[in-house]
């Protein structure tokens, strides 16, 4: 069967409909789960109908979405363990998907059913470390715990612990600062039945509730935007893999990216070879994990991989020339080679000024 451009067998094809169908499902419970945040103050005062407020916040929710810079996305897709962001097409990948997906849906439908007032953030975060201690527990080889990205996942962990700490301070000296400047008792009683509040009271909430909403999308939205990509880039990367409308130019200042970082890898690496690109690989996915150690064969792994994008991009005037094995190779090559070089950089592994600032380009 053919699916967005590219031949893929049945049982593949229905498996990604339906990681498909679980990834829309889960924005779709995220967006009635967490609709009330924005839209619980200007329903609860009378300055806009529920229906009204709902469509509102749905059109900026989608705005936000839109105009996202991907940011977000990115360091959800940080959160996956290695082996299912490089094997998402493959059974172990399917059977990961589906159970961070459902698990997800399952535990944003109870929480909404009983009025409790949880975070999706929260809850897609957990369901990501879930399954990638569960990975590290069934594969063989590896150590429990090493399938969580435990630098990335205490990053997003302080900041889900700070966010509302910094919300509980900031709305509680708003309200000290409103009471000490507005002295009008009416406007800190509960409203009257019916009654909106003064006009100028009904902008403010309306600005809030547009404001919350478009947050909402250009930061929770991204979560299932990144899930989705992280789809259809391991199962039809013919047509997702790599962006086909990327320019000779910028293919060409690749190209010789590479060719640079590959002999920076070599000065740091004398005398070591790889095997083979998958061995390679194989180096530079076992350094990812939350235990990999760096050594000299890890900057040998980065020259090698580098030197595979090179070969496969020097000539090509566009994307489109590779062939689909090509491009899935590509994406996976650059994967590892920017994974490895930030972690690298984060370790203070590569202290030369020069250094760090071509592999930041």
């Amino acid at each position: 069967m053919e699916l967005f451009g590219q031949t893929v067998s049945v049982g593949n094809g229905m498996f990604l409909l339906l990681a498909l169908a679980l990834a829309l499902s889960f924005e779709f419970v995220n967006g009635f789960h967490d609709t009330a945040n924005a839209v619980a103050t200007v329903i609860y005062t009378h300055t806009l109908k529920p229906t009204v407020a709902v469509v509102w916040s749905g059109c900026w929710n989608l705005i936000g979405v839109l105009t996202s810079s991907g940011a977000v996305a990115f360091g959800v897709l940080a959160l996956l363990p290695v082996e299912l962001v490089l094997n998402v097409g493959s059974g172990a990948g399917f059977a990961m998907v589906f159970a961070l997906l459902i698990s997800a849906i399952l535990w944003n439908l109870g929480t909404w059913y009983f009025g409790l007032p949880a975070s999706s953030s929260h809850t897609l975060v957990g369901a990501i470390m879930g399954v990638g201690l569960a990975n590290s527990m069934l594969s063989a080889g590896h150590e429990f715990g090493e399938g969580v990205n435990w630098a990335k996942a205490s990053e997003v962990g302080m900041s889900l612990l700070i966010s509302p700490i910094v919300g509980f301070t900031c709305a509680a000296l708003l309200l000290l600062l409103c009471k000490a400047l507005i002295k009008r008792p009416d406007l800190y009683s509960a409203p009257e039945k019916d009654k909106a509040p003064p006009l100028w009271i009904r902008g403010l909430l309306m600005l809030t509730c547009t404001g919350v909403s478009f947050a909402h999308g250009s930061n929770d939205g991204q979560k299932g935007m990144g899930l989705i990509m992280l789809i259809l880039i391991g199962i039809v990367p013919v047509t997702f893999a790599v962006d086909q409308s990327t320019s000779q130019a910028a293919i060409a200042e690749l190209a010789t990216t590479t060719v640079v970082i590959s002999g920076q890898m070599d000065q740091h690496s004398p005398g070591v070879a790889m095997a083979g690109y998958q061995v390679a690989a194989d180096e530079l996915s076992s350094y990812l994990k939350t235990n990999g150690q760096i050594n000299d064969r890890t900057f040998a792994a980065i020259g090698t991989k580098c030197r595979e994008i090179s070969n496969m991009l020097t000539g090509k005037n566009s994307l489109s020339e590779l062939n689909p094995e090509e491009r899935r190779i590509l994406r996976s090559d650059l994967y590892l080679t920017s994974e490895a070089l930030g972690k690298l950089i984060k370790q203070k592994k590569l202290t030369d000024p020069s250094e760090q600032k071509r592999l930041l380009r």
